[in-house]
């Protein structure tokens, strides 16, 4: 493995449903999208249902996407978020943290890796924020990037942030345009981007991934909207030492009312974590 790639997407109710609760299985649109990709970790966010029979789609989702789940954080609005992961003799788990789960409205678990090639582990954050308000939004950013920069410094928060970015290439929607209620949570008394989730996670030195390639390449089409309110919700943030890895960012249409997001990190080396062999039997082991 050379190179190493993140996935996140917000399902919409669990990609098994509609906004009323209706039964509405776009699942497989999602999961093909998902398989053509073959991202080596998976974020998903609105789980809903995934817990319901047995935690039946959560089954379903490993066997129709060939992944394993490295934890599923309840909310404490049901659902929550997801993170699953690629078994290779270059990438096993080595944690799931979610003893502050509850500190997010909708769930928060930490998924720590071994990576064949960086020095520490990684610890990735499938993250969806609340859109009560930008107050309530910034708190639970901080406390994402308080528990995913814990553990070696090697750390991913990734999903649907539901605020404005630090930039956006002016691509920010008129407000006189946006419902009443998301231009109170997500722009200020002088009717301008809210952007303090954004300027905080800055400055508490995580790197938004599509800003910074953006900023490389000048292909400003990265600044692309991924969600409802034309706003590029969906994001990447990443600490330093793993934003100077960063290769690619791919924005995805989908079965959803998100894009699909991707990041791409080149890996320093070739090493291997595990022999081949014991790679297998170790997945065996996991399956059981």
């Amino acid at each position: 493995m050379t190179a190493l790639t993140i996935m996140s997407q917000n399902l919409k109710h669990g990609g098994i449903g509609d906004g009323e609760g209706n039964p509405e299985d776009r699942w497989p649109r999602l999961a093909e999208t998902i398989t053509a990709v073959r991202p080596d970790i998976l974020c998903l966010q609105e789980c809903h249902g995934w817990s319901d029979h047995l935690h039946h789609q959560t089954y379903r989702a490993e066997k129709d996407l060939g992944m394993r789940l490295a934890g599923l954080a309840p909310g404490r609005c049901g659902g929550g978020n997801a993170v699953f992961y690629r078994p290779s003799p270059h990438l096993a788990q080595c944690g799931w943290a979610d003893a502050y789960a509850q500190e997010l409205y909708t769930g928060l678990g930490i998924a720590l890796f071994h990576v064949a090639g960086l020095p520490a582990r990684l610890a990735v954050a499938s993250t969806h924020l609340t859109t009560t308000s930008a107050e309530a939004a910034l708190d639970e950013a901080m406390r994402v990037e308080d528990r995913v920069c814990r553990y070696g410094g090697y750390g991913v928060m990734i999903g649907d942030i539901n605020a404005h970015p630090l930039h956006d290439g002016g691509r920010a929607p008129d407000p006189a345009t946006i419902k009443q209620r998301d231009r109170a949570c997500r722009y200020d008394e002088n009717e301008q981007p809210d952007r303090r989730v954004a300027r905080r996670l800055h400055r508490a030195g995580l790197v938004d991934a599509a800003d910074h390639l953006a900023t490389r390449s000048h292909n400003y089409d990265l600044y692309a909207p991924t969600g409802q309110g034309r706003i590029r919700v969906d994001q990447a943030w990443l600490s330093p030492p793993l934003a100077s890895l960063l290769t690619g960012y791919e924005r995805i249409p989908t079965a959803s009312d998100h894009d699909a997001i991707t990041i791409t990190l080149a890996l320093p080396t070739q090493i291997t974590l595990y022999p081949p062999a014991e790679a297998a039997s170790l997945s065996a082991a996991r399956a059981r």
